[in-house]
């Protein structure tokens, strides 16, 4: 179990959850994508992006523990040009992931979410892109120490 794995499995995890929220583009209405790791760049400058990423910031082993954890960035960058109130696009989708992660602790039977959970909007915002994350620690496998051999 790598942090490498834990972003693949956490992305895997969050897509279907949030496969009913759609983002209404200049080109159309677009589904929301989730990705493992860093977002692609924008290729397309008519669109605009809205997605959700899973991304491990640090890890931490221990002497005393089986299990090492890993610290995740779960970033959402959602585009809402509405009228009235498009910043709650934003909120909306970012507490219903909340919700869904405090429900399943386990993610592909290998993580186990470590409370708190943290919630963070930054204040000043690239509006009609809508910006925020949450910063979860999760567990990981920590390998087992081999025995060394010195020899006579």
């Amino acid at each position: 179990m790598t942090t490498v794995e834990l972003m693949d499995n956490l992305a895997e995890f969050l897509r279907p959850v949030v496969a009913d929220y759609s983002t209404q583009q200049p080109s159309g209405q677009r589904e929301i994508k989730v990705y493992a790791g860093f977002p692609p760049a924008r290729m397309n400058a008519d669109e605009q992006a809205s997605f959700i990423y899973a991304l491990v910031t640090g890890a931490q082993d221990t002497a005393d523990s089986e299990m090492s954890t890993a610290t995740v960035e779960i970033g959402f960058s959602i585009y809402d040009n509405s009228d009235a109130d498009d910043w709650r696009s934003l909120y909306n989708l970012m507490e219903h992931v909340r919700q869904h992660l405090l429900k399943h602790r386990l993610v592909a039977n290998r993580h186990r979410l470590q409370l708190p959970l943290k919630l963070e909007v930054p204040e000043a915002q690239p509006a009609p892109q809508w910006q925020g994350k949450i910063t979860a620690t999760y567990t990981i496998g920590q390998p087992y120490e081999e025995d060394i051999y010195y020899g006579d």
